[in-house]
């Protein structure tokens, strides 16, 4: 009987889910099986199935952000995503027929899949698992990055997707979802670089616990997949930037031009009262919100002020852990790491353009979900599906809203 709620609970969200994708897409002129001009891992895709790591004719590609090097256009993002473009493009003949919009809606559904099951697999109900998922996949700028396959867009959600699959294989300790944990995380990496706080965090969990059993020989299915993944990206970088940690960002007209480069601390000032600007409404109650490097972080985003409440609730109750997830998830030591890695985030040049709400933040969901796995006993209540409710309808609005900037 419980499978078969969690099944019932899952699938419901999956269509909810791909319904507002399709409503979205409807609304954008039926854009949902098209091409989209800045699916720049289409396009390396279809290079590599011609034996070159490069983009033939990037000058003829001025919108796309590529790296020039030694008279060469290269793609300047970390590959995996690529590896996801691979069979759309062999499917559909070339880049251009690669309907982007749609490979993106998937890995949307796919990645909503992945945080129901970690959820279900700690032991939260079927309601609690519902509502931290719809905060996740719906509520949150998760929802508008889904809706375009453009090449920023695609590395997040596939990053945030194969994350997110890493816990939930980690939370078996068969060697096979070992395996599966090391590679899904490691894979993640690849696509957003930052991830790999969350693979060392693993690794050092996995290797501080078969240290005390006297079982390093258990560490090998952890460590190989991932050194596998590390060494492949590395040895791809150095062919073709001659280092083994330049994905080609750093070669951006953008930032050869930059004073200052890509990342510095010149940039931190500035970009963390970006996540504090306010959503503000004027006399005629019209909403008023910045689209160029973020407003308030948790409007878009309230899975960070579920978690402040829900912490706020557990200090004061003194609620224990009920469930060891498979990294560290002390409420201290996540808010640490959120702060650190969100400080990391602020000493890049732009905090991600374009957009509605704080898109970069997407990438900490996978350790406030952790926090959540600690107490799987909690059950939302009114205040959680409002709060749920109230981000829905935001981050609905607000991929309409978009459409018109």
């Amino acid at each position: 009987m419980r499978s078969r709620d969690h099944a019932a609970a899952l699938g419901g969200i999956l269509v909810c889910l791909a319904l507002a994708l399709l409503l979205y897409h409807s609304l954008a002129g039926g854009t949902l099986l098209s091409a989209n001009p800045y699916d720049s891992y289409a396009l390396q895709a279809e290079n590599w199935l011609a034996g070159r790591n490069y983009i033939a004719g990037g000058e003829n590609y001025p919108w796309l952000e590529l790296a020039i090097y030694q008279g060469r256009y290269y793609h300047s993002f970390p590959p995996v995503p690529a590896l996801w473009m691979l069979p759309w493009v062999l499917f559909c003949g070339s880049a251009a027929a690669v309907p982007s919009n749609l490979a993106i809606a998937l890995l949307a559904l796919v990645s909503a899949c992945g945080c129901y099951l970690c959820c279900a697999r700690a032991g939260f109900a079927p309601a609690a698992a519902s509502c931290l998922t719809l905060f996740v996949s719906l509520g949150s700028n998760a929802f508008w990055l889904s809706t375009s396959g453009g090449v920023w867009f695609t590395a997040q959600i596939l990053g945030l997707c194969l994350a997110l699959w890493g816990l939930f294989f980690a939370q078996r300790d068969a060697a096979l979802s070992t395996v599966l944990a090391s590679l899904c995380m490691a894979l993640a990496v690849g696509c957003r670089p930052f991830y790999a706080v969350l693979l060392a965090g693993w690794l050092a969990r996995m290797a501080w616990s078969y240290a005390r059993a006297g079982c390093w020989k258990k560490l090998l299915p952890a460590l190989l997949p991932a050194a596998l993944a590390a060494a492949c990206m590395t040895g791809y970088n150095l062919a073709r930037f001659g280092n083994p940690l330049e994905f080609g960002h750093n070669y951006l007209p953008e930032f050869t031009r930059a004073a200052d480069g890509q990342f510095s601390f010149a940039y931190l000032a500035g970009n963390l009262v970006n996540l504090l600007r306010p959503v503000t409404l004027d006399s005629t109650l019209q909403l008023h919100f910045e689209v160029f490097n973020g407003f308030l972080f948790f409007v878009a985003n309230p899975l960070f002020l579920l978690g402040v409440l829900r912490g706020g609730a557990v200090l004061c109750r003194r609620e224990p852990q009920t469930y060891l997830p498979p990294l560290p998830s002390r409420g201290w030591l996540i808010a640490g790491i959120c702060l650190l890695l969100t400080l990391a985030t602020c000493m890049h040049r732009t905090l991600g353009g374009w957009q509605f709400g704080t898109r970069y933040l997407v990438d900490l969901f996978p350790w406030v979900l952790l926090w959540f796995l600690s107490r799987p006993d909690w059950q939302p209540r009114t205040g959680a599906w409002t709060l749920c409710g109230a981000a829905i309808l935001f981050n609905l609005y607000g991929a309409v809203y978009m459409l018109q900037t």
